[in-house]
């Protein structure tokens, strides 16, 4: 099996539904089945830090809800957009979504940043620096209003499937992949040696993730509650809290694939045991500086 079939395959195992009818006052609550840790499909369930958030204060609020897959991405907007859905879990906050969508306070800072594969870097301080690469991207993805229209204008990206858009990458059909740095963290942990990547600095553009509710859905009457709610799940720590659990769950959940995939190409332990440690160092610096920031940027108007 060459790199790039096992890389997908890995892919695959890690990002491994209710029933079709329910009640019409039951909210139907989805999101992105592959940006973990923020939130992810597991066993057909929605899990993450944006699942926790939703089940915490719809509980509180003492309303029906259905947390569910609802498809890629891309389909899960297209559904919250026609009412089928009613609340997504974590969003970024766009001129288009906004025509639909309802946003909450921010709740978790998370930039976007620009992986390579190893020995392929090239200089990047600026998005100009992309005009004449190939850039390939998550389907449904979206990074701010003025990122998303310097794509449109100045650049050339695909948007696919994740493990698509690995797999160009990684077989050199595609120079750069934009994706979020939680999931590039780790994406770069489970890839080693002839298949390892480089996250390049700075980042693209950091943006705040938000819950998002449907503006045709009966709970959008329910936002300031929600806000309020929210506000102090983000102010007293329990975010930064859910957002540390669900990271090491998947650093132990990568540990065991990683073994499969280093036996398969021929990664010595020792070197990879050092990586890891490299990687524990660069982790533990961007990502407390992220979570402290995303606490401290809650507007005071929300108290």
């Amino acid at each position: 099996m060459n790199s790039s079939s096992l890389l997908v395959s890995c892919l695959i195992i890690l990002f491994v539904s209710a029933p079709n009818s329910f009640a019409a006052d039951t909210l139907i609550v989805s999101g992105n089945p592959k940006a973990p840790p923020v939130v992810w499909e597991e066993y057909n369930k929605l899990v993450g830090v944006g699942p926790d958030i939703a089940k915490s204060i719809l509980t509180e609020l003492n309303l029906d809800y259905d947390i569910r897959v609802t498809g890629d991405w891309q389909q899960v907007q297209d559904k919250c957009k026609s009412g089928e859905i009613d609340m997504i879990v974590s969003a970024y906050k766009n001129d288009e979504r906004a025509a639909y969508m309802a946003f909450s306070l921010p709740y978790l800072l998370q930039p976007t940043v620009i992986i390579v594969e190893k020995g392929k870097e090239f200089p990047f301080g600026r998005w100009e620096s992309l005009i004449g690469k190939q850039g390939v991207s998550n389907i449904g993805e979206s990074y701010g209003q003025k990122f998303d229209a310097f794509i449109q204008e100045k650049l050339s990206v695909q948007y696919l499937t994740f493990e698509r858009a690995v797999e160009m990458l990684n077989r050199g059909e595609a120079d750069y992949l934009i994706v979020d740095l939680y999931t590039a963290l780790i994406y770069s942990r489970l890839l080693r040696g002839e298949d390892a990547i480089t996250i390049l600095d700075p980042p693209v553009i950091t943006q705040p993730f938000h819950l998002s509710i449907g503006k045709s859905s009966p709970l959008v009457v329910q936002m300031p509650a929600i806000n309020k709610k929210l506000y102090r799940l983000v102010n007293d720590g329990t975010v930064e809290k859910l957002f540390y659990e669900h990271f090491e769950s998947w650093k132990n959940r990568i540990a065991k694939r990683s073994r499969y995939f280093n036996r398969a190409s021929g990664i010595h332990s020792e070197e990879h045991d050092a990586y890891l440690k490299d990687q524990d160092a660069y982790e533990k610096e961007r990502l407390g500086s992220l979570l402290m920031r995303s606490r401290e940027g809650l507007p005071p108007a929300a108290e």
